[in-house]
């Protein structure tokens, strides 16, 4: 299809990498009756859909059997890319480096990366408002309304990517 060559850089995987590592060291803590900190949890994150967990509670709504599902805990998934004409640039845009791993030096040129969104829904489920309250307040000082993560899109041409994170509503 079209040019008949395959390649792959992951730059979108990559990106989806980068996003959820952002969330992995939130961690809540837990007072005991005498309002000391008796536990201090790491949350974990993973790639899910929320409606596996939306299943899992209709199932059990009280969450007193013994599965593998720990609370609290925080999931991701990919709601939708479209293409962003606001970024768009000439299309002929070629980005050039010389790959100095090899003696003479070689010119490597690519053409510009075609600007897309990608919609990216976070989930937070807890026991209780408490635990879900610590979370987003680890999460939503770094977003005003934007956080930007750099990824190393196509390692062999040393081009690296800022992607900014922004963050969109709260529901």
């Amino acid at each position: 299809m079209l040019n008949g060559t395959p390649y792959y850089h992951g730059a979108i995987r990559k990106t989806i990498i980068a996003f959820g590592r952002l969330f992995s060291d939130i961690k809540i803590q837990r007072e005991g009756t005498d309002g000391e900190i008796a536990q201090t949890i790491a949350v974990p994150v993973a790639y899910a859909p929320k409606e596996k967990w939306l299943v899992r509670v209709e199932q059990d709504p009280s969450l007193e059997k013994h599965t593998y599902i720990t609370l609290p805990r925080m999931s991701f998934e990919i709601t939708g890319m479209s293409y962003d004409q606001t970024r768009k640039t000439n299309r002929m845009s070629q980005i050039t480096c010389y790959n100095n791993d090899v003696s003479p030096p070689v010119m490597k040129t690519q053409y510009s990366p075609v600007p897309y969104n990608i919609d990216i829904s976070l989930y937070v489920l807890s026991k209780t408002q408490e635990d879900a309250l610590q979370i987003v307040e680890q999460i939503f000082p770094y977003f005003s309304p934007e956080f930007t993560l750099v990824i190393k899109a196509i390692p062999n041409m040393s081009v690296d990517l800022n992607i900014p994170i922004i963050l969109n509503s709260v529901d």
